[in-house]
């Protein structure tokens, strides 16, 4: 499905991001993904890929994803997908949230994603065809007890991928947000068990998410089969 394609996922050794990864390479393409700092674990993704490519990167400093996008664009023609993954949360109640606290998770997942964007779609536009699709959370949509810097920066990816797609449509580059439910790994590990079950309980399939469900669905979106897809929230929670 993506062979001779490009694919970029930022947050590559996340819960998430990891299996993106591999469910892209399992369908033909090459894989670039970014990390931040745990190099550990982008070598043990990369020995599990085989033929990728890992590049370490700071969404806080726009700098360095200029640098490295611009590096990427020397040895690469184009990068056909380009796949946001990558976000953080802290667990902070809103009485205790400071200024540099909600900083560090609107630059990251809210600021970092867009210039991260804006470097790499230069090449969508030269190519005019590509395919973005943004992570978001059902945080960003649900009355749910999360950190509210997290729900906010989540929310904000509609109205970037609304926007971001009536900019580009001109370009034949799709883009669209994929809205996870509570899954089994990732930052759902944090939720108390009491409200995991209320999910389970009012879940259509009755079931916790699995990172196979979200990065399967990341797949086909990004993919030609799903070229009349374009500005969409889509919702992959087992009918939350």
């Amino acid at each position: 499905m993506f062979q001779g394609k490009t694919v970029f996922v930022s947050g590559g050794t996340g819960y998430i991001g990891s299996e993106i990864c591999r469910v892209f390479k399992e369908n033909g393409a090459f894989v670039i993904f970014s990390f931040n700092k745990n190099q550990e674990k982008a070598d043990v993704l990369l020995k599990e890929l085989g033929e990728a490519r890992a590049i370490e990167l700071n969404l806080r400093d726009i700098d360095d994803i200029n640098c490295k996008i611009e590096s990427l664009y020397k040895e690469f023609k184009n990068i056909d997908v380009l796949v946001n993954n990558a976000s953080l949360s802290q667990i902070m109640p809103l009485a205790m949230l400071e200024e540099d606290d909600a900083d560090l998770v609107f630059d990251v997942n809210i600021k970092g994603t867009i210039f991260l964007t804006k470097a790499i779609v230069r090449g969508m536009i030269r190519s005019k065809s590509g395919s973005i699709v943004n992570i978001g959370s059902i945080a960003g949509h649900r009355m749910l007890d999360v950190p509210i810097t997290y729900a906010v920066s989540k929310a904000a990816l509609y109205g970037f991928t609304l926007s971001l797609a009536s900019e580009l449509k001109r370009f034949n580059i799709r883009v669209n947000n994929i809205v996870p439910g509570m899954l089994e790994g990732g930052v759902s590990k944090g939720i108390p068990d009491d409200l995991k079950e209320v999910f389970v309980r009012h879940n259509a399939v009755g079931r916790a998410g699995t990172a196979r469900d979200i990065a399967e669905s990341v797949c086909f979106i990004a993919s030609a089969k799903a070229s009349y897809i374009n500005a969409q929230n889509v919702f992959i929670d087992g009918g939350f």
